[in-house]
């Protein structure tokens, strides 16, 4: 049987892994093998029923192993994954009870948490993560790695870049993009396109950085 190999045994990866074990394919399409880790005592104190079964930077993917991506920092996403994709890791999508319109495209290593909307004709890139009760509009596209936290609400034709993070309960108004590595603070409302590495905070949102 196909073996799930989590990216990550931090708090996130405790997330992903509670979301996996309530997943319909969980031990009918595949179960789960263990985490991948650097720091052999992250785990120290927590029950999961998992071990850690490696280091992402120097595991080598087995025939029967697929790859779940659980790094909450958007930034760190890249150098953990790479390594394994060197070797040609596959890296699968969860999308545990999530809504997806029509002709929605999605890349490699994307999960979604529950109760997630993305509406018809959206592009979501690789490595992108979807936390809960989040709703995208609309023709929505979302560049690699970015993160949209719970409750935020990204309307139609909104344009994200690479790397970006929204924080909970963002809105991002229709059409507006949002430049590669940007973050949009919690509650901000984003009324006008915002640039690269921008950080931007409040109602209307402003720049901070």
């Amino acid at each position: 049987m196909t073996e799930v190999c989590i990216v990550g045994a931090g708090g996130y990866g405790r997330v992903v892994l509670s979301q996996l074990l309530d997943d319909d394919a969980y031990g009918k399409e595949w179960r789960i093998a263990g985490f991948l880790d650097g720091r052999v005592d992250v785990l120290d104190g927590y029950s999961t029923g998992f071990d850690i079964i490696g280091d992402p930077m120097t595991f080598v993917p087995r025939r029967q192993d697929v790859f779940v991506c659980a790094i909450g920092q958007p930034s760190f996403r890249p150098t953990y994954v790479a390594p394994l994709l060197a070797k040609g890791a596959h890296f699968i999508n969860i999308l545990t009870e999530a809504y997806l319109g029509r002709n929605v495209t999605l890349g490699d290593g994307c999960f979604f948490e529950r109760r997630v909307t993305v509406g018809p004709d959206c592009r979501i890139g690789n490595f992108v993560m979807l936390h809960s009760l989040s709703v995208l509009g609309h023709d929505v596209v979302v560049g690699d790695y970015s993160q949209i936290s719970c409750f935020s609400f990204v309307g139609g034709g909104v344009q994200i870049g690479a790397g970006v993070t929204v924080f909970p309960h963002a809105t991002i108004l229709p059409g507006r993009r949002i430049g590669d590595g940007a973050t949009i603070g919690a509650g901000s409302v984003v009324l006008h396109d915002v640039p690269p590495g921008a950080t931007m905070f409040g109602n209307p949102a402003k720049r901070i950085s």
